[in-house]
């Protein structure tokens, strides 16, 4: 087995989950804590600098755990956690792209203007499909520790 496709996929599945449990424990709550007007021109600055970042990101947690998926193939158990936690990290970026997204193009609409009337309503959404795409990425970084763990088991005695 590689060598490096452990800890890389252990690495990118731990920061993403991070990332969006950062932001679940610390920036949602303070973006409530400030007039609307600075939050949302906050939101809008977040999402110029995340959105490369969290992508790439999340595109390495999804190929960190297909490699060693391929890289395990051989020991079945270790290959299927890998693979789970390919699936559950690709499922945070596909909540990302059709729940987060379409609500961020509305929010840089809203920054230039005037928010809706149900401006608390869709963000209460965002935040919902945050919490989703959290828990995907938790739960990929958990399937990645698993996998580790039987990887221990089966590693050759040196």
């Amino acid at each position: 087995m590689n060598k490096f496709a452990q800890p890389f996929a252990l690495l990118t599945t731990g920061l993403l989950a991070g990332v969006y449990y950062y932001g679940y424990f610390t920036v949602i709550p303070a973006f409530y804590e400030v007039p609307l007007k600075v939050h949302l021109e906050y939101r809008v600055a977040l999402m110029n600098h995340n959105s490369f970042y969290v992508q790439s990101l999340t595109a390495a947690a999804i190929l960190g755990p297909l490699w060693l998926a391929i890289s395990a193939r051989q020991t079945h158990r270790v290959r299927n956690w890998a693979i789970f936690a390919a699936v559950v990290a690709l499922l945070s970026i596909l909540t990302t792209r059709f729940g987060n997204v379409p609500i961020n193009r509305m929010i840089r609409i809203w920054e230039a203007g005037q928010p809706p009337a149900n401006w608390h309503d869709i963000l209460n959404q965002w935040v919902i499909f945050n919490n989703i795409r959290t828990f995907f990425a938790l739960a990929s970084f958990v399937f990645l520790l698993v996998a580790s763990q039987l990887n221990k088991r089966v590693a050759p005695v040196q």
